[in-house]
C-alpha cells in the first residue's frame, strides 16, 4: 500500500509532505483544494503593495493568485523542506523571484518581525495546531493592526468521515475558532460556508464542506 492509499501514512504526508511521495501528494492537494484556496484568496482580497503571509503553502501553487497587484509581496512558511525547495523553484520559473519566496519554518514560532505583514492566509492547516491560540498569537504578532487573516478549514462533521483524519488531525469547531481569534487579538469579520462536490485528498469523491473565516487584527 502506498503513502497515498494508507490513511495513517496519508495523514503524515498531508501534515508534512516528505520523501518520494512529496511531489505526488502536493499535486493531489493542489487539485483537491484548488476551489477552496481560490475562494479564500478572493475573501482575503489582497491590495496594492501589501505583504502577504501564507502558512502551509505546499509547493506555492496558489502564490501567483496572491500577487495580482503591483508591489505586493508574498512569503510562504512551510514545515516541509521538499515543498520549500519545489515551491521556490516554481516561483523562479514564473519570474516571481524577488517578490515571492518560501521559507522553512513552523507557525508556532514564525521567523518574522512584529507587524511586518498586512494579510495572512492558512488553508487546511488548523488540523495541525493542537491548540489554536499559540499559532494565532504568532499571527497577531506579525500582522499590523487592521491586518487581515483568512482561515479555511473543513467542517468538523465532514472531516470526521475521512479515514485519514483519525490519525493526528485536530478538528476545531467553528465557534471554537472564533473564540480563539477573539482571545488572541482578532475580530471575526466575515464567514462563508464553502460546499463542493469533488475529489478529496484521499482520491475519493466527497461532498466537501468547509468554513472560510476572515478576521481583522485589532
Amino acid at each position: 500500500m502506498s503513502a497515498l492509499d494508507d490513511p495513517k501514512a496519508l495523514a503524515a504526508q498531508l501534515r508534512q509532505p516528505h520523501g518520494m511521495a512529496a511531489t505526488a501528494i502536493a499535486e493531489r492537494m493542489n487539485r483537491s483544494n484548488r476551489t477552496l484556496n481560490l475562494a479564500a484568496i478572493a475573501l482575503l482580497a489582497i491590495r496594492h503593495r501589501e505583504r502577504v503571509l501564507e502558512i502551509g503553502p505546499g509547493n506555492a501553487a496558489f502564490a501567483p493568485a496572491l500577487l495580482q497587484y503591483p508591489g505586493s509581496r508574498y512569503l510562504g512558511i512551510d514545515l516541509s523542506p521538499e515543498m520549500v525547495a519545489e515551491g521556490n523553484q516554481r516561483l523562479r520559473a514564473l519570474g516571481l523571484e524577488g517578490r515571492a519566496e518560501l521559507q522553512l519554518g513552523d507557525a508556532h514560532a514564525l521567523p518574522l518581525a512584529e507587524a511586518s505583514h498586512d494579510a495572512a492566509l492558512a488553508v487546511n492547516t488548523t488540523y495541525f495546531w493542537p491548540r489554536l491560540e499559540p499559532v494565532l498569537d504568532e499571527l497577531a504578532r506579525v500582522l499590523r493592526r487592521g491586518g487581515r487573516l483568512c482561515l479555511a478549514f473543513g467542517d468538523a462533521g465532514f472531516m470526521r468521515g475521512l479515514p485519514f483524519a483519525a490519525h493526528g488531525f485536530h478538528l476545531h469547531m467553528l465557534d471554537e475558532v472564533e473564540r480563539a481569534l477573539r482571545t488572541t487579538g482578532f475580530l471575526p469579520w466575515a464567514w462563508r460556508m464553502h460546499n463542493e462536490r469533488g475529489t478529496g485528498n484521499d482520491g475519493q469523491e466527497h461532498d466537501k464542506c468547509s468554513h472560510l473565516l476572515l478576521a481583522r487584527r485589532q
